[in-house]
């Protein structure tokens, strides 16, 4: 991929789509839960203006999971605002695995698939701001977790379920559908049949630290914590018990 297309005027492109995709969810009655538009103007806002530094485009990889249904679902992808903005980008992009280590069942380990375009790892370099790529394959699930920072998903691909909390019914979210996140919010995310592609977006307190919610066999819940390494990827550390405050501070309903 050339240098050239990651250029000062990139984050204003994927922030006018961004914008410009919500606002016809929102014509459509897509506007999700009360107080999303203004958590979903926030992450916009910072998307227009968090400080990048533009670096030589990594080796473009893919991994298998990638290879498999990247094409497909490129192939299946309506257009949409936020689809034509990242199209140009969509094959040339460093993906990885995101979560590694003890304990990950096979499907997640290998079904759960990232690329940075804005981040750490992103030839746009940023430590305020995520944004990228997200690649569900079927049957996946990404269970209950919470993060510090904000969140959204733009669904590009496909059709990904989103709960939010243990006890509510999740919503499916298909193309031109998004779903914000506030922070500390416990969440999961499930794949049927057909792989998910997601534009993704974090920011505000990015905290490298994600919590996943873990019933034992007894019934009691604990927290599991993941750290984000070096290479985005994530890997596990330690883990403490799911008190009252945690579970109120979580939007758990």
């Amino acid at each position: 991929m050339s240098d050239t297309l990651f250029g000062p005027d990139t984050q204003l492109l994927f922030a006018d789509a961004m914008a410009a995709q919500i606002a016809a969810a929102e014509a459509n009655g897509q506007n999700g839960r009360h107080g999303d538009g203004d958590l979903a103007s926030r992450i916009i806002t910072d998307l227009r203006t968090a400080p990048v530094s533009p670096r030589p485009v990594p080796p473009a990889r893919q991994t298998r999971t990638v290879e498999e249904h990247l094409p497909r679902l490129l192939e299946d992808m309506p257009s949409t605002p936020l689809a034509e903005a990242v199209s140009p980008f969509m094959r040339g992009l460093d993906w990885y695995q995101i979560f590694e280590g003890a304990g990950i069942p096979a499907s997640l380990a290998s079904g759960l698939m990232a690329a940075q375009i804005v981040g750490k790892r992103g030839p746009l370099v940023s430590s305020e701001l995520l944004f990228g790529m997200f690649l569900l394959a079927p049957h996946v699930t990404y269970p209950l977790h919470q993060h510090p920072a904000l969140e959204i998903y733009c669904v590009l691909s496909g059709t990904v379920a989103i709960r939010h909390g243990r006890a509510k019914a999740a919503g499916h979210i298909g193309p031109g559908g998004h779903s914000v996140t506030p922070p500390h919010q416990v969440h999961e995310l499930r794949t049927g049949d057909d792989p998910c592609l997601i534009v993704y977006a974090w920011t505000g307190d990015m905290t490298a630290e994600n919590w996943w919610w873990v019933q034992s066999d007894d019934g009691n819940w604990h927290r599991q914590c993941w750290v984000r390494q070096h290479d985005a990827s994530w890997a596990p550390a330690r883990s403490e018990p799911l008190t009252n405050a945690e579970v109120a501070r979580s939007g758990d309903r």
